[in-house]
């Protein structure tokens, strides 16, 4: 483990894989010529990356169709602002709503 002050840049965990499954990433390791923890780091890196951002695409599409507030999108899209173009989604879908309820 490193450290950095306090702090620790890594952690290290145990859990348990099914054996099939070590199989399964053995093999991919190996035919990459990588060793099976670095392959798994990797993955998981990757997994946790588009998990956040589907999570950012669905907080935006909740965000445009009124059904989360500024402040969560922010939260869950990492923007530091929300750009023009959601904004402007967001106010279209307002509009439409707003004419329907007029037609009514």
């Amino acid at each position: 483990m490193v450290t950095i002050g306090n702090m620790a840049k890594t952690i290290q965990l145990g859990l348990r894989i099914e054996k099939k499954l070590i199989d399964r990433i053995e093999w991919l390791a190996k035919n990459e010529g990588i060793d099976r923890n670095i392959w798994i780091k990797r993955a998981l890196a990757s997994f946790v990356d588009e998990e956040e951002s589907g999570m950012a695409d669905e907080a935006i599409e909740d965000y445009i169709h009124l059904r989360i507030d500024e402040k969560t999108l922010l939260e869950f899209a990492d923007f530091d602002k929300i750009p023009q173009d959601i904004k402007k989604a967001r106010e279209d879908n307002l509009k439409k709503i707003s004419n329907k309820r007029g037609d009514k």
